[in-house]
């Protein structure tokens, strides 16, 4: 998995003979471990850096890195938390002519996450799975625009990550 991310984030340059764009996300994550029917909503703040891979701005590469802000009850006093996650994504949406531009991901994630039980003992799980997600771009001016997306980050033996993100990007 290490090796995709960073062979992607390698590639990702080369690729890169149009424009790009980067962005600051907040997310709202859902974690549902495969051993509680409970689940947890933490959130985090995700960093992410993206080039277009044709002049039309329709496929793309993107990078992503998220760090955790807060945590949230899962079950019986367990607190999870996001401590930190990463991923390489492709990216298709529809040209940059639009003012609004629906987009779909498809890429790998990987995330970290701290449980502590409220005896003050902690353990942590880790996530890591093919990824999925759906969102729009809205322009605001030439350079700048903001995007709301849902993506199903881990959905693996049980357990089921997916992010809900508001984000502030400008183009570049």
């Amino acid at each position: 998995m290490k090796k995709a991310l960073i062979a992607a984030t390698l590639a990702l340059p080369l690729c890169a003979n149009a424009g790009g764009f980067a962005g600051l996300d907040y997310i709202s994550s859902k974690i549902e471990p495969d051993n509680t029917t409970a689940s947890a909503k933490p959130e985090a703040l995700q960093f992410k850096f993206g080039s277009w891979i044709n002049k039309d701005e329709t496929l793309g590469g993107e990078l992503r890195l998220g760090l955790g802000m807060g945590d949230d009850e899962l079950t019986n006093g367990v607190d999870v938390e996001i401590d930190r996650y990463y991923g390489a994504y492709f990216r298709g949406q529809f040209p940059n002519t639009m003012p609004v531009r629906p987009y779909g991901l498809i890429g790998l994630t990987y995330m970290e996450t701290t449980e502590e039980n409220r005896f003050g003992s902690s353990d942590g799980e880790n996530y890591k799975d093919i990824s999925l997600g759906l969102g729009v771009d809205v322009t605001i001016t030439h350079n700048m625009f903001v995007s709301v997306e849902y993506m199903r980050v881990v959905d693996r033996s049980g357990d089921e990550v997916t992010n809900l993100g508001l984000g502030l990007n400008g183009r570049f």
